[in-house]
């Protein structure tokens, strides 16, 4: 229903076709490597280096606060920044000036926020005394956020207008969701390979990390604002709109409500088993201290699935690819479960041990002192039962993403006006929301 409905309006507004090359493509999508990189960071890191004893020793539950009162001002910013999107024209495009200035602003954030002052002073305010690590941290939140609204939903719209073809959207989609699990390959690898050269802090793999993606996005970001076109925007009714009237016109759109109910419930389950993986690994495997092992092979799976979901998505459309990816979600998913209380002796094919008895006796012995005291049946099914359910999270992002490029051309043909900016504003505070 919603392939069809944009599919039919996909011409609307556009003016022709537009012919992507691959080098196009792949300079589009490279950003979202770093934004991935430094995803690690902020999930994991942030409150070991705020609220552990090792770090600044705040309270791990304002510190909590602070991150959900930062992450609020999104309500805010993401329909303001869609909107202004939509609205401002200039001689560069309506995108691009917005990806160019947000993205100093994202990394000046980011350094600040992690690459922190050694120590912080206690203030007094309005008769309470606390640490200056408090407010300091909101406010690197702050403007952290603010970048990322300020680059990321321009950017996002403008990978919507970069094809009116149907199939090319996906793809365009698709390699940014490729390079997008890259860096989140890259941010496990990397705290592993810090370890190996003797670094063991947590600041230590923070500080690569940090750095690393403070380069790389501003020389990314740079090379996709010369080598990837904004095309001009053609307007059957050009006219002015609030951004109250805007966002009203978009709810109003089935198709995309539709496609966001949708996407809101897959982003909620893949992020709720994703942000407990860690402690699945930890406390019923057993097996914490091999937990980069499992995120190697389940970030590769991501990366090889997706051209095989993109293959599938022409042949049977991206509305049923990506209902086949749920299933294929909830399929391996739900052997997790029986993972946990099923006996040791049901995984006994799958033991290590078993596995490496051809290599010689010297060399098994040194692999096997990598698993004392870890029940490696179960920890090597839940790699396995890992990988064919991370195969579908590339389409789970790429599909719907597309599919929502789709759908704005719905609106397009009914009133004649360009709001990817205002869609995806919506689309952004339920993709954080999850």
């Amino acid at each position: 229903m919603i392939d069809a409905t944009a599919n039919t309006a996909a011409s609307s507004g556009q003016g022709g076709d537009k012919k992507l090359t691959k080098w196009m493509m792949a300079s589009y999508a490279a950003p979202a490597a770093p934004l991935s990189l430094a995803g690690l960071p902020i999930a994991v890191y942030l409150p070991v280096i705020y609220a552990d004893s090792s770090g600044f020793g705040l309270s791990l539950a304002v510190v909590g606060t602070l991150i959900t009162l930062s992450r609020l001002t999104d309500v805010v910013t993401d329909p303001l920044i869609g909107f202004l999107s939509d609205k401002w024209r200039t001689k560069w495009g309506r995108r691009k000036p917005w990806v160019f200035v947000g993205t100093p602003i994202y990394a000046l954030g980011m350094y600040l926020l992690f690459v922190a002052p050694d120590s912080f002073d206690d203030m007094t305010f309005m008769g309470y005394t606390f640490s200056a690590g408090y407010p300091w941290m909101f406010a690197m939140m702050v403007i952290l956020y603010l970048g990322s609204t300020i680059k990321d939903l321009p950017y996002s719209a403008w990978g919507a207008e970069l094809a009116d073809n149907y199939n090319d959207r996906t793809l365009v989609m698709s390699w940014r969701e490729g390079f997008s699990v890259a860096g989140a390959l890259a941010s496990a690898f990397i705290p592993a390979v810090i370890l190996f050269f003797g670094y063991t802090e947590p600041t230590d793999a923070v500080f690569v990390l940090v750095v690393g993606m403070c380069i790389l996005m501003p020389v990314l970001v740079a090379n996709a604002l010369v080598s990837v076109p904004e095309w001009p925007v053609v307007e059957a009714q050009p006219k002015r709109v609030k951004l109250m009237d805007g966002l009203r016109v978009v709810i109003k759109n089935r198709p995309y409500v539709l496609l966001v109910i949708i996407f809101a419930f897959s982003s909620i389950g893949a992020a709720m088993t994703n942000s407990l993986s860690f402690f699945f690994v930890k406390h019923v495997l057993v097996a914490g201290e091999l937990y980069g092992l499992y995120l190697a092979p389940y970030f590769v799976c991501q990366i090889a699935a997706i051209p095989l979901w993109f293959k599938l998505s022409r042949k049977i459309g991206k509305h049923r690819a990506t209902m086949v990816a749920i299933g294929w979600y909830a399929l391996w998913s739900s052997f997790i479960p029986l993972i946990a209380i099923a006996p040791n002796s049901w995984f006994t094919p799958f033991e290590v041990g078993r596995i490496l008895a051809f290599l010689p006796d010297d060399t098994y012995a040194s692999m096997m002192t990598y698993f004392e005291g870890i029940e490696t049946g179960k920890f090597l099914f839940f790699i396995i039962v890992m990988c064919f359910k991370g195969s579908s999270i590339g389409a789970l992002s790429a599909l719907p993403s597309a599919m929502c490029a789709d759908v704005i051309d719905v609106d397009t043909a009914q009133t004649g006006q360009r709001r990817a900016g205002a869609y995806f504003s919506i689309w952004s505070m339920v993709r954080k929301g999850a």
